[in-house]
């Protein structure tokens, strides 16, 4: 079993070789009282995004008064700093939650759900707040589950006009779209300069990408129009009509792959 990992509302006590005794919520206490974790037993808790420690404890989680007692052994720095967006359509509930985890396990930075043409999902003020935060609550859960040290933000849901305002602000901007004829490879090779200054500076750290992908009926002529006159680079999967969740995790792992994580370089 790899090292339990959580996210905490609260600064970390004390320094390397400390013994520290922290109150946890109820949700991560029922989670080590699942795990069945003992003394000796190592988690990591993450007190702000990329930063964290390793504790090993010293006492079984005490349920009872939510606190957990141990040794910080390591402190941990994440060296992930990927730069790259989903703009994701609204879908339906199973498929949108799917999303959000799988992508948040790839490692992308930023996710902007938003509502366009096609959408069936249609959202009020007080549902897109209730969404916004069931989402974000969706995300830290992957992210703790894939062990990471950071999780990306979920913004709140936006009409596409919204987004296209935003475009000029990445350095590569693209929308996947079943009627274009651009295949990924021929628009990598295209903005090749842009991959390959990346992974130069090591760490990710240089390229804004955005990754548009529709919701269940994908995007309209006008909208892809818009899109292309605001910048955005139309490209194609294939020939295969993916499912809009599939579509959103087979183009950021590819994105990522470009990028040089997930194994690639």
């Amino acid at each position: 079993m790899s090292t339990p990992h959580f996210f905490i509302d609260k600064t970390i006590p004390g320094n390397l070789g400390d013994h520290i005794s922290i109150e946890m919520s109820k949700n991560i206490m029922v989670h080590l009282d699942t795990l069945r974790m003992s003394i000796g037993e190592s988690l990591v808790l993450i007190d702000r995004p990329g930063h964290a420690y390793k504790l090993k404890l010293t006492m079984t989680p005490n349920k009872r008064k939510a606190v957990i007692e141990g040794l910080l052994m390591e402190e941990l720095i994440s060296e992930r700093t990927t730069n790259l967006t989903l703009v994701q359509g609204i879908s339906a509930a199973d498929r949108m939650d799917q999303t959000i985890r799988q992508v948040t396990e790839l490692g992308v930075s930023r996710i902007i759900p938003f509502e366009n043409e096609r959408s069936t999902i249609q959202l009020n003020n007080e549902t897109r707040e209730k969404k916004q935060s069931r989402w974000q609550r969706l995300a830290v859960s992957a992210a703790e589950q894939s062990a990471q040290l950071m999780y990306p933000t979920v913004e709140y849901p936006k009409r596409l006009a919204e987004v296209v305002d935003e475009l000029s602000s990445y350095d590569l901007a693209l929308f996947f779209w079943e009627e274009s004829v651009r295949s990924l490879s021929w628009v990598l090779r295209e903005h090749q300069g842009l991959f390959d200054n990346n992974l130069r500076h090591s760490g990710l750290k240089e390229a804004r990408i955005a990754i548009l992908i529709g919701s269940e009926g994908g995007f309209s002529q006008t909208e892809a129009r818009c899109l292309i006159d605001n910048g955005a680079k139309e490209v194609s999967l294939g020939r295969t009509i993916l499912r809009t969740e599939t579509a959103a995790v087979v183009a950021c792992a590819l994105i990522l792959y470009q990028l040089g994580a997930l194994g690639g370089s």
